[in-house]
């Protein structure tokens, strides 16, 4: 990488489409170009229901970031959400290839987690993710990176993340016919721990809440490697409409509310407004029946529906026995994390530490991109940067069929995933 190379990523939400372009040399990512937060177009729950409707909000977020950028982008990181995402742990074990020496080498990697993700998977899912876990050479468990160490038998744990292989191909459609190719499709939640999480956080064992609009993404962290993923079809927009319904006012003018009160609540302490919840909340420009309301009805509806969304979380929490055992606490990002009381509600519920995750590790336009909401985009975007600083770039196989191709990179993106 001795001159500066373009990665661009791009953010496919239900209610936004963002874009993120960067400049990548040696030992910096310089954002160059945004398109901040174009309103997303026949995408629904993350998956997409009309295309030449997204089509037109894909190539609405591109022109914009590109003209930021002075740059014309050719492929571009993708992520992809939806509750069709699953996630599941496999385990392969391969004899090493006999050599002189022994040594583990780079094709023996290859082929132990080839075996570990030879699971059964209906014909309708498709890989998106292998990320190895760990590795374990004749028996000694722990080892990161194998590569140059003496054994005869290698064995792997990986996490694998798989999807609708129609949700996929739709997505992958819409932003070829932008005339961008698609590099790589990245799972949100992975996108989203690139951009917000440390690593001490991932190994400590942490769960990374992405509370988007139609969907809220959740991705769990232990010994610095993924070990559970799961997709919840609730989102911010369902706070939205509580707030039209509770007000008796248009979905416009309660977003704009929803919006108005989070500003208020940002100015206290992790949006704790006692002793100003009983003060009325002016609506007089709204449009609403009445000019005022009382904050703790606002409260009441938005902390209801919070309450629900993290009530289903520590539900999948428990199903997968996961509870109590991410000292590191929950980290919340994403558009869904600058509402009201969102850090009070998940501590109250959760049991655990929570911090609110904004972008990291980056220069450039950083006020641009300084808030959770651009953190799956930013995320992207340096998922990129690790698979190009660790392997060869190779365009997207957009059929997802040819999984002999799709073993090709598993090794390239190996080390990007490693402490």
């Amino acid at each position: 990488m001795a001159k500066e190379k373009i990665i661009t990523g791009i953010d496919v939400g239900s209610t936004k489409i963002s874009t993120t372009v960067a400049a990548v040399s040696d030992n910096k990512v310089s954002v160059i170009g945004v398109s901040g937060n174009v309103v997303s177009k026949g995408i629904k729950k993350g998956n997409v229901i009309d295309i030449d409707a997204a089509v037109e909000a894909i190539s609405s977020s591109l022109e914009r970031a590109e003209r930021m950028a002075g740059v014309s982008v050719s492929s571009a990181f993708v992520s992809i959400n939806g509750s069709h995402i699953e996630t599941l742990n496999s385990h392969g074990v391969v004899a090493v290839s006999p050599t002189q020496s022994s040594e583990i080498s780079q094709e023996d990697v290859v082929r132990v987690i080839e075996a570990a993700q030879a699971v059964s998977l209906p014909s309708t899912r498709e890989v998106i993710h292998v990320i190895p876990r760990d590795f374990i050479v004749d028996s000694q468990e722990g080892i990161k990176d194998p590569i140059g160490m003496s054994g005869v038998r290698l064995e792997v744990e990986t996490n694998i993340i798989h999807g609708s292989s129609t949700a996929m191909k739709n997505l992958i459609k819409c932003v070829s016919q932008v005339g961008v190719g698609v590099e790589d499709l990245v799972y949100t939640g992975i996108a989203a721990a690139e951009a917000v999480l440390t690593d001490t956080e991932k190994e400590l064992g942490t769960l990374l809440v992405d509370i988007g609009g139609g969907t809220t993404s959740m991705i769990a962290f232990i010994d610095g490697s993924p070990v559970h993923s799961a997709v919840l079809p609730i989102g911010g927009k369902l706070i939205t409409s509580d707030l039209a319904i509770g007000l008796r006012t248009r979905l416009e003018d309660a977003e704009k509310i929803k919006l108005k009160l989070s500003n208020e609540a940002s100015m206290f302490k992790s949006g704790d407004v006692t002793g100003r919840k009983n003060d009325d909340f002016d609506l007089s420009e709204f449009g609403v029946e009445t000019d005022t309301v009382s904050r703790s009805l606002l409260y009441k509806i938005v902390d209801s529906r919070l309450e629900e969304i993290f009530r289903l979380i520590a539900l999948e929490l428990s199903k997968v026995n996961l509870s109590g055992k991410l000292p590191a606490g929950v980290v919340v990002t994403g558009g869904g994390a600058s509402t009201s009381g969102v850090e009070r509600v998940a501590k109250m519920t959760l049991k655990l530490p929570v911090r609110i995750g904004t972008p990291r590790g980056i220069t450039g336009l950083i006020d641009e991109i300084q808030g959770p909401t651009s953190s799956v985009s930013v995320g992207t975007v340096l998922y990129g940067v690790n698979t190009m600083r660790t392997g060869r770039m190779l365009s997207f196989d957009s059929g997802r069929g040819n999984m002999n191709k799709a073993f090709t990179k598993i090794f390239d993106r190996i080390k990007s995933f490693l402490p």
